[in-house]
């Protein structure tokens, strides 16, 4: 693998922790974010206690897909489990967003799947977006609920915590991230007008007749 690829990639890492950051879905140093190099079996990741906003080229650590460093001088971010076991269980995942939007993560506090009510939302994810039942962040169980639910899913909710977003490449993870709040907003003022009984998946296949 060129150096050149690799700095590419560290590049629009950073790039996308930025758009994300200032989306202000990553508060202080919450959140992570990492990609695959292309053609291994190794990842670049957000490091721990550095912010999106402030995140550096260099910062970024290379792990392998068992969570070992090869590189880097910074902690490992706490998710790294969970990062690794999603590109395990997901060959065809390029890049890995997990942010704490806002409006997303309400829903999961409340116990809410967020729907796919708006159309370009429909196409991309059809069957919404479910909630992984709480397990404490950087734990181990945490990253065996989210890789268990994220084989059929490209974006879950974690109970009480917040949302990860996969993609083809990380611009792709962190459209869907954005998506997903977007979403989630949509959702809540809906709700709020037409009431709970108003937005089913029934109704939402039916309208789209997709």
């Amino acid at each position: 693998m060129s150096e050149s690829v690799v700095q590419d990639l560290r590049e629009r890492l950073v790039k996308a922790g930025m758009e994300i950051y200032a989306h202000g879905f990553v508060p202080g140093t919450v959140g992570n974010i990492s990609a695959r190099i292309p053609n291994t079996d190794t990842i670049l990741i957000k490091p721990s206690g550095v912010s999106m906003g402030a995140l550096k080229l260099d910062d970024l650590a290379v792990v392998d897909l068992q969570g070992k460093q090869i590189q880097g001088e910074l902690s490992l971010s706490i998710e790294t489990p969970m990062h690794t076991a999603i590109y395990r269980t997901r060959d065809d995942v390029r890049g890995v967003v997990h942010s704490h939007a806002p409006t997303a993560t309400a829903f999961g506090v409340a116990g809410i799947e967020i729907l796919p009510i708006l159309i370009e939302m429909f196409l991309f994810i059809p069957n919404g977006v479910p909630i992984v039942p709480f397990e404490f962040p950087g734990t181990q169980e945490l990253a065996e609920v989210v890789e268990k639910k994220i084989k059929d899913f490209d974006a879950v909710i974690l109970e009480n915590h917040g949302i990860v977003t996969v993609g083809p490449s990380i611009e792709d993870a962190c459209n869907l991230n954005i998506m997903v709040e977007e979403c989630a907003k949509t959702q809540f003022i809906a709700t709020l007008l037409a009431g709970p009984d108003a937005i089913t998946m029934e109704k939402i296949r039916e309208k789209f007749k997709l």
